[in-house]
């Protein structure tokens, strides 16, 4: 299946776009035209960044909504307009970590076992694992921070011929499993993190039509795997 331009994923372009500012800002910084230090000093807003991203092509609202909160607190800190230590912010996890709960619990319980066709899942200081056996799978948003989740495809089925799974981690990661006869493809931007597609794809009866799962999103200091 060609990609066109109104369809192509943009998380690539993103993830470039990101890599080439850091490279500039560290090159300038190397070459004295900025002052030592000075890229160290805005390392939070690689959080705003993944945030933007999340709110504007995810559609993680909640999610990018956190991350940009993050990356605003633990800037302002870095500038010197919040004198705080890191171990004074301790609080600020659990109460981050109290409204994800609260989060999850109105969205419902994430069974180990599920027969929805499409549902989006934010782990934070833990994680889930679930299991989808339905024959009718739509697709899935996963997003794990200091956490990590498992989602296990192998007994399921997709509607139609193309599916997409956004999955993202900040600082954990996420293990999705997919059946042989599904082809994967991997569109996920690494940051200090790893995307690894460890498939075999193998389809016995070539009468079928080819089963697509693409499996985007963002890991930073974290990693994402597929396998069978």
């Amino acid at each position: 299946m060609n990609d066109t331009p109104a369809t192509r994923d943009r998380g690539p372009v993103i993830g470039g776009v990101v890599f080439i500012v850091i490279g500039v800002v560290l090159l300038l910084e190397k070459m004295g035209f900025l002052p030592y230090g000075f890229a160290l000093q805005f390392w939070p807003t690689i959080f705003i960044v993944i945030g933007l991203v999340k709110i504007v092509y995810a559609g993680g609202r909640p999610t990018g909504v956190a991350l940009i909160a993050l990356g605003i607190f633990l800037q302002l800190r870095e500038v010197g307009i919040i004198h705080l230590n890191f171990w004074d912010l301790w609080p600020v996890f659990i109460i981050i970590a109290g409204v994800a709960m609260l989060w999850q619990a109105m969205a419902g319980p994430d069974r180990a076992i599920s027969l929805n066709t499409q549902f989006d899942a934010f782990y934070i200081f833990g994680g889930g694992d679930r299991q989808v056996n339905t024959k009718s799978f739509k697709g899935a948003s996963l997003m794990a921070v200091f956490g990590g989740y498992k989602l296990d495809l192998t007994h399921a089925d997709m509607e139609g011929n193309d599916v997409v799974v956004e999955a993202s981690a900040v600082f954990g990661g996420g293990e999705i499993r997919v059946p042989e006869t599904w082809q994967v493809v991997m569109r996920g931007v690494g940051v200090f993190g790893a995307y690894e597609d460890k498939t075999r794809y193998f389809q016995p009866d070539a009468s079928k039509p080819t089963k697509i799962l693409t499996v985007k999103g963002v890991a930073v200091f974290g990693g994402i795997e597929v396998k069978n």
